[in-house]
């Protein structure tokens, strides 16, 4: 693969829900975290504007510290992105106004280093593939259930990116061609079943309906913070419509890791994200039972099912990982980042 890069690198992990940047040193320890919400309703500038200053923040608190001067940036963004040349294209989740965003450029121009761009799920593949918990597997499928739903392929240790370098987007499989849209427009998507905000948007839908007294309390309440957190919460009050809609997304899970386990013949599904996170075994130990009645023999018996152990650094270890692969590919002329063990 080459030699990794030594010193620090700056890190950005930008999220429908929050921007984080960090300060990353050899071996993922992070420096001068800094979290700030995205601000998805002032638009594509606002939120341009909040990458840049979190990261001139992390790389202000590095200064202070008896370490040399961060030597290059990696981006962690919501896909589809066009990692090639730094694009975030349309991504469902940040608004209407940001669309073919040069975001890794833009970055570059204001803090004088190189910036490379990858998408959130793939860049969380090659973190828990270096150092998390698929290390040493060269066929695991990530999967990350938060605010969206997202995945990334990795084969004979090679992350699976396809010619456009969007491979991999597991949110946005049909589960139910007559189901709710998907923030994309298409309808009965995973996205649209089990994703943090397509849990939020069917449970404020069932209290407007008069499905769910809670249900109502709550999104009155909590206003524009109701989400799925709010949704378990009232589901282990014994709220029927916030159970059904739970379970839909459970069961909407457990299906696409039916499909991936034959469709890719992993030896581990990595889960990662704070839904899954919070949901924990009440998400995975359906999933494991449904591969292993659904699924072809043979790969149901090889998978394994298990929670991704980066959490929330995730992206920022991985936004390192993305840089030192970047670096040492074209260092070397190689083709596609191979994933380093």
């Amino acid at each position: 693969m080459g030699d990794l890069v030594a010193g620090a690198v700056l890190a950005l992990d930008l999220g429908g829900t929050q921007v984080r940047a960090a300060g990353v040193l050899p071996g993922g320890a992070l420096v001068g975290v800094r979290r700030s919400l995205t601000p998805v309703a002032g638009g594509g500038d606002a939120i341009v504007a909040a990458c840049i200053a979190a990261l001139q923040g992390a790389r202000d608190d590095l200064a202070t510290l008896d370490v040399a001067p961060p030597i290059g940036i990696g981006i962690s963004a919501p896909g589809p992105v066009d990692p090639r040349r730094g694009l975030i294209l349309d991504p469902p989740n940040l608004g209407p106004t940001f669309r073919d965003i040069p975001l890794a450029a833009r970055i570059e121009g204001e803090l004088g280093l190189p910036a490379v761009l990858g998408r959130d799920t793939q860049v969380a593949a090659l973190a828990e593939g270096r150092l998390g918990a698929a290390a040493g597997c060269g066929d695991f499928v990530y999967h990350t259930v938060s605010t969206g739903i997202g995945g990334a392929i990795v084969t004979g240790g090679r992350l699976m990116r396809g010619p456009d370098g969007t491979a991999g987007e597991l949110g946005h499989l049909v589960v139910d061609r007559h189901g709710p849209p998907c923030g994309c427009g298409m309808p009965g998507h995973l996205e649209a079943i089990a994703s943090g905000s397509g849990i939020a948007r069917r449970a404020r839908e069932a209290a407007v309906l008069g499905e769910s007294d809670l249900l109502a309390e709550l999104v009155l309440a909590r206003g524009a913070a109701f989400g799925a957190r709010d949704v378990a919460y009232a589901e282990e009050a014994g709220d029927a419509a916030a159970g059904r809609i739970m379970a839909d997304a459970r069961d909407a899970f457990a299906a696409v890791c039916v499909s991936l386990t034959d469709v890719f013949n992993p030896s581990l599904i990595v889960v990662g994200g704070s839904l899954a996170a919070g949901q924990g075994e009440r998400l995975l130990g359906p999933a494991r039972a449904a591969v292993e009645r659904g699924a072809f023999r043979r790969p149901a018996a090889r998978v394994a099912i298990v929670p991704a152990s980066l959490g929330d650094d995730v992206g920022l270890v991985g936004g390192r990982v993305l840089f030192e692969e970047r670096q040492a590919s074209a260092n070397a002329h190689a083709g596609p980042e191979r994933v380093a063990w």
